[in-house]
């Protein structure tokens, strides 16, 4: 594990002691030396049962690592989806999955609020 992967891992940690969140583990994004520029392309991914949270923490084309902003913003996004879990709605006669929602992504918007107050997580933002 290199200096970058170590200080995501830390402000990994931090963010879920911010948000009062326990028992998650945090997984840098495996990158292959022979992928190209893909199209389609996840910026980090969650698993509800197991907690683990998975977040590319490298450019895509240079595989250069992120600025630390950027990777907060994702870990944000993947946190909420645990503070607010998904659900299944009927819409004009079918099912469909509500992930991503309008109080999703306010409550991805207070995750990053809370962060910009932490001491130690706004010295990131700067």
């Amino acid at each position: 594990m290199n200096i970058h992967e170590e200080n995501c891992e830390k402000i990994f940690q931090r963010s879920c002691e911010v948000l009062k969140l326990k028992g998650f583990s945090f997984k840098p994004k495996v990158i292959r030396a022979g992928d190209g520029y893909v199209k389609n392309y996840k910026l980090g991914y969650t698993n509800l049962l197991s907690k683990l949270v998975v977040v590319d923490i490298y450019t895509q084309k240079l595989k250069k690592p992120k600025k630390y902003s950027s990777i907060l913003a994702v870990i944000a996004h993947e946190l909420a989806h645990h503070q607010k879990k998904p659900y299944r709605q009927l819409h004009k006669f079918r099912w469909i999955n509500r992930i991503h929602y309008p109080e999703f992504y306010k409550q991805v918007t207070k995750n990053i609020k809370k962060f910009k107050k932490d001491k130690y997580l706004k010295e990131l933002y700067e």
